[in-house]
């Protein structure tokens, strides 16, 4: 039986008069990987941006309904956002490495919520959190120099080692591969695989392929609405709705 980690209820999401989510009902397995899919503009990665309070940040973005990580209520007045986003983590699209060593983008966050003291404490953490991410064999020995200095797909895994180094329960991904070549892309895919022993991870994806490959869950997601959800061999070769169908198998989208 998959415990649910993350429930979302009647979630409706306005950019000043434009709606942009329809009464979202969707629950999130623990330690399993969901794949959001569907057109762009469809709403996917406005979700997948509630779900760590990230659409705060928007100008006359509001929403309505409930958000629950673990039947709290994200979106209570006396949650604390930045202690939020230590719990959900999220990976961009883009690599986007802090401007500092290798050590240091691992450093940052658990050194400012007090996770690890200075010294050999913090160095098991972020050789733990680089091994984790499979990327501890690459850059041992260049602990010190600039996490932008590692090539694209290096990068990635360098900022999902960061996000893992605060020991979330929930890692965001918005389209993780889309900025990387297939052999980078293929790490990335088998790093997810073992990550999901430890983590409920909800990504963002435009592959079918991709989807199909890694991910346990699939939603798809049209115009704001969310048309259909299930396990991932279901939803690739027994759809329930025509239009999942049709955007699978390419006929539009």
């Amino acid at each position: 039986m998959n415990t649910s980690k993350v429930n979302i209820k009647d979630l409706k999401l306005w950019y000043g008069e434009s709606e942009a989510l329809h009464g979202i009902d969707i629950e999130f397995s623990e330690k399993r990987v969901t794949a959001l899919i569907g057109p762009s503009g469809c709403g996917k990665s406005t979700l997948l941006r509630c779900l760590n309070r990230m659409n705060d940040r928007i100008p006359g973005c509001r929403i309505e309904g409930q958000i629950l990580l673990d039947g709290d209520d994200i979106y209570a007045p006396e949650v604390d956002v930045v202690q939020l986003r230590t719990h959900v983590g999220m990976v961009f699209q883009k690599p986007n490495p802090f401007p500092k060593s290798i050590y240091e983008n691992v450093a940052y966050a658990p050194r400012i919520h007090g996770l690890a003291g200075s010294g050999s404490d913090m160095d098991e953490l972020v050789e733990t959190a680089l091994r984790r991410a499979s990327i501890w064999k690459e850059v041992k020995d260049k602990l010190h120099t600039p996490g932008t200095a590692l090539s694209g797909g290096q990068q990635q895994r360098l900022c999902i080692a960061r996000t893992i180094a605060v020991q979330p329960n929930v890692i965001l991904m918005d389209e993780p591969c889309s900025a990387l070549d297939p052999i980078a892309t293929a790490k990335i895919e088998e790093l997810i695989d073992e990550l999901k022993r430890e983590f409920t991870i909800i990504m963002v994806t435009h592959s079918m392929q991709q989807a199909a490959r890694i991910s346990d869950q699939t939603a798809f997601f049209y115009m704001g609405d969310l048309i259909e959800f299930g396990e991932t061999g279901t939803i690739f070769t027994q759809p329930e709705k025509q239009q999942t169908e049709d955007y699978i198998t390419g006929r539009f989208g």
